[in-house]
């Protein structure tokens, strides 16, 4: 089993291990809390998710010990008023030291990341003897290079370090910056003391292939090694899914503690796959590409004159002119085969082209996604011959830049200067030519047979007259992906959120992560401690339209909303499309219309505020939101006491990577409705209807208007996911409990 109902867990085989100390040590700290942290009370679900993550990170694995087939690992599921927080810190502060361990948290969102590091560990460290040492993880380009800040304020070295003609503002920004460092600024631009652009800022911040490490005379001074020096004597580390996904990318270890070393927590942990996918993409501009390349000879051979080298690399220009010629060929290749389609013209609608691929958009801009992943064999000899060539490239810019970064040039300020131009010249270059390593790797050869494939696609954009083409590619499913960098590797992990079951199963999460490959992984989902049948209501109204007759279920929700909806208080109406929300805002009457406050006409933080300060003064305020107002709104009270949803959440796959996947779940003989669409309606139905009680003093009513919950043979699996609210079914006379 895998968790399929409340209180079950599945744990491997492995002994228990948790040291009579370290059960001693989290009994104290939790009466310690108890006595000290105002309205704190261990529940007994919190009590089980402690105990959890302390029996998994004690089977945490050591450096040379084989894989223990996901014994180490543990999936939870804790709703909303577990006390998840303080119990996955204070089970893992206490095994991270016990073990000599790193506790690596990781989340989702800036809001939990800061919610860490200003409440929740303090509250923790103010009940140990020995307070934690704790650090923010930030990637390395939210941190200042002063080399390069220096090399832009160098007046005589001129311009050679700008991409452009700086402008005074932009000088006397960066001469401010550089009197502030380091005494009254840290390098972090978190702290700037001036708002400073993104154009700007892309200038001066801190790139690894830019970055000549500890060979650097400005390293014992470096925001960011001196950051990541501060996480190997930190006791926990507080991250983001995108951090370590990327760390993991470039091989684990490099931007924060190496897995093998780490207790993790992926807090939050429902966005993992979608996550994964997005830092497994990869994309190339095929003309945009071309100049850069063309650059690469004349740079290294100017580069050869710094060190006397007169002689010209031919293999430089030859793999140079491959490269170029590769990405030329493709993108000709794919304008010719472009033109007209899909039938002789440009639409929104999608065609099928026979064996040359799937086409939409319009004459400005178009994609072409390839079905099933499977490219025309037109592009494998182009792709693998600039693949190759690009890694030939890479490994000698990057032999360059190494000679670079130990060049010893004593007092001679010019030839300084002159090497640090060429240091950055080349890092700029690498970057671009890495690029096309790891994209044309995707296109010079087929995905093997029985494994999920990657999803690749070509779009074309007009600019200036001209066409422009671009190739992209991502995996479709992360499970394997993440087996090869994480579960294999990792100490010990536990994954945790409100919402990782659906339809009463973990089986959708733990296949698309690869925990379902790991036989020895631990499912626990724990109760909700809220007496949810007594505080809230599900009401589905008898609805005559089907959602999928856009016009006639929009006009029913205008029809219907002002009956539900109390004129005080405040409500959420979530939506699954703009469109069908900016209709029913559009069709209210006057009155409801000024009650109503859209996301995207303000800021979420201004909407909120203006949406508390209404209900504070007894007004009636009504939140209209997409999917990103079904998680992390916590509004309780009388700011939220009914969440109206239009209709079941279901996801259109309407990008490349959603499509491919889908085909290839057909190949399989699979159903992607039931496979993947409906599991992800019912995570985000679930995630939707938890915005309603946020506390034990919470009350209000949940309403769907959706008819298909009561009518199609889904619906019963997606009403039994649910919150054990009381079912009211208004105008039907009918009531009864779920």
């Amino acid at each position: 089993m895998e968790g399929s109902g409340q209180n079950s867990t599945s744990s491997g085989n492995s002994p228990e291990t948790l040291f009579e100390e370290e059960k001693q040590e989290i009994r104290v700290l939790l009466d310690r809390l108890s006595r000290t942290l105002p309205g704190f009370a261990a529940r007994p679900g919190q009590r089980a998710m402690i105990a959890e993550v302390a029996r998994t990170f004690s089977r945490c694995r050591e450096e040379g010990e084989p894989s223990k087939d996901g014994q180490n690992l543990s999936v939870i599921q804790g709703p909303t008023g577990t006390g998840k927080t303080m119990a996955y810190l204070l089970a893992g502060i206490v095994l991270a030291r016990s073990r000599k361990k790193t506790l690596l948290v990781s989340t989702a969102t800036v809001s939990l990341q800061e919610q860490l590091v200003t409440k929740d560990i303090p509250q923790l460290a103010s009940v140990l003897d020995n307070p934690p040492v704790y650090e923010l993880a930030k990637g390395r380009g939210r941190y200042l290079c002063e080399r390069n800040l220096l090399s832009l304020t160098d007046l005589q070295a001129g311009n050679a370090f700008w991409k452009h003609p700086p402008s005074a503002s932009e000088l006397d920004l960066l001469d401010r910056l550089r009197g502030d460092f380091p005494d009254s600024w840290d390098g972090d631009r978190d702290h700037l003391p001036v708002s400073v652009p993104d154009s700007l800022w892309s200038l001066i911040q801190n790139q690894g292939t830019s970055c000549t490490g500890k060979r650097c005379p400005l390293y014992s001074r470096c925001p960011f090694f001196l950051k990541k020096e501060a996480f190997s004597r930190a006791d926990i580390v507080v991250a983001n899914h995108d951090l370590v996904l990327s760390d993991l990318v470039l091989g684990g270890g490099i931007l924060l503690p190496s897995p093998e070393k780490s207790l993790l927590v992926f807090d939050e942990a429902h966005h993992l796959p979608g996550k994964s996918l997005s830092h497994f993409r990869e994309s190339l501009d095929l003309e945009g590409l071309a100049p850069w390349i063309e650059r690469i000879p004349g740079l290294l051979e100017r580069i050869s004159a710094f060190f006397d080298v007169r002689e010209r690399d031919k293999t430089v220009q030859a793999q140079a002119e491959a490269l170029t010629n590769s990405l030329m060929t493709l993108g000709t290749w794919l304008e010719e085969h472009w033109e007209g389609k899909p039938a002789g013209s440009f639409s929104s609608e999608t065609e099928q082209d026979g064996a040359n691929g799937i086409f939409r958009g319009s004459r400005e801009q178009s994609l072409w996604r390839f079905p099933g992943g499977k490219f025309p064999d037109a592009m494998i000899d182009p792709s693998r011959i600039g693949a190759s060539a690009a890694r030939v490239l890479a490994e000698r810019l990057q032999l360059e830049r190494d000679k670079l970064a130990e060049a010893t040039t004593g007092s001679d300020v010019r030839r300084n200067r002159e090497r640090d131009a060429f240091f950055l010249d080349v890092g700029v270059h690498l970057e671009k030519t890495l690029d096309a390593v790891r994209l044309l790797s995707l296109y010079e050869k087929v995905d093997p047979e029985g494994k999920a494939p990657f999803a690749r696609w070509a779009t074309m954009w007009k600019e200036s007259g001209t066409f422009s083409h671009r190739l992209e590619a991502s995996p479709v499913w992360p499970a394997t992906l993440l087996e090869e960098v994480l579960w294999r590797r990792v100490s010990a992990c536990c994954l945790t959120s409100a919402t990782l079951m659906s339809l009463g199963s973990f089986k959708s999460f733990s296949s698309r992560c690869g925990l379902s490959m790991l036989t020895g992984v631990s499912f626990l989902s724990l109760d909700s401690p809220f007496p949810l049948d007594r505080q809230g209501v599900l009401s589905l109204p008898v609805m005559r339209s089907d959602p999928t007759d856009f016009e006639s279920h929009t006009r029913e929700i205008v029809e219907s909303l002002p009956a539900v909806l109390s004129p005080t208080g405040g409500a959420l109406v979530l939506f699954s499309s703009r469109r069908q929300m900016e209709a029913v805002r559009k069709g209210l009457s006057p009155e409801w219309q000024n009650r109503v406050l859209v996301q995207g006409e303000r800021s979420r933080k201004d909407i909120l505020a203006l949406h508390e300060q209404r209900v504070r003064a007894g007004e009636a305020s009504v939140l209209f939101g997409l999917s990103s107002f079904s998680e992390g709104l916590d509004l309780k009270g009388d700011l939220c006491t009914h969440v109206v949803i239009a209709k079941i959440p279901f996801p259109v796959p309407t990008e490349p990577v959603e499509e491919t996947l889908s085909e290839w779940i057909r190949s399989r003989g699979g159903d992607p409705f039931r496979e993947i669409a409906l599991p992800e309606a019912g995570l985000r139905l679930v995630q939707a209807a938890g915005r309603l009680i946020r506390s034990e003093t919470d009350r209000g009513i949940v309403t769907i208007f959706d008819k298909r919950l009561l009518e199609k043979n889904y619906g019963v699996h997606l009403l039994r996911s649910l919150p054990p609210f009381r079912l009211e079914r208004p105008d039907s006379g009918k009531k009864s409990n779920t």
